[in-house]
């Protein structure tokens, strides 16, 4: 028998200064089985930095056809295409050509460096693709956040993004990789 995904309510105050964005969001997110707690919450940074009123996750890590989070526009055309981790060049070259714009956040800072260099070679001056470094350097991890119901408060200000609830507060420095 297949373990099916485990069910997060995540109620989250937003306000990014660096774009005047604020509202309020109340998400449902699923944690696929082979997901880890951490990884999750760094696809719930992912989709407060990109924070769109159209912005939803996808099927993720249940089908290769799907990013992590997308926005599409009326027509369905995908407007952001946004992955978390390290994903392959071939499937960047893939959303790139059925996207307005690519996203990508990663997490793993020794193991982000050798696959940058990587990209940076086979996407040279590419004006779609975008890549973001979160890490976390005030009071983590981020797990300590994590509960079937969460009620959080998020703010982003320069390159950095405050997360936390009524107890906690963790700060995540982004850094932006230069293609």
């Amino acid at each position: 028998m297949a373990i099916g995904a485990s069910i997060y309510k995540v109620g989250i105050n937003h306000s990014n200064l660096n774009s005047h964005y604020y509202t309020d969001f109340n998400l449902t997110m699923a944690k696929h089985p082979s997901e880890n707690e951490s990884r999750m919450m760094y696809r719930l940074l992912s989709f407060l930095y990109c924070a769109h009123e159209d912005l939803e996750f996808s099927k993720g890590l249940s089908t290769t056809e799907e990013p992590e989070l997308w926005q599409k526009g009326y027509s369905g055309e995908i407007i952001q295409w946004i992955e978390l981790g390290l994903p392959e060049i071939k499937r960047l070259k893939q959303a790139c050509g059925r996207s307005q714009s690519v996203t990508v956040f990663t997490y793993h800072k020794n193991k982000t460096y050798e696959w940058f260099k990587k990209i940076q070679k086979e996407f040279p001056d590419h004006k779609k693709l975008r890549i973001y470094h979160f890490n976390v350097t005030e009071n983590g991890p981020l797990e300590k956040l994590v509960a079937k119901s969460m009620k959080l408060s998020c703010v982003i200000e320069d390159q950095m993004m405050y997360i936390g609830d009524d107890i906690e507060r963790i700060g995540i420095d982004i850094e932006k990789g230069e293609l």
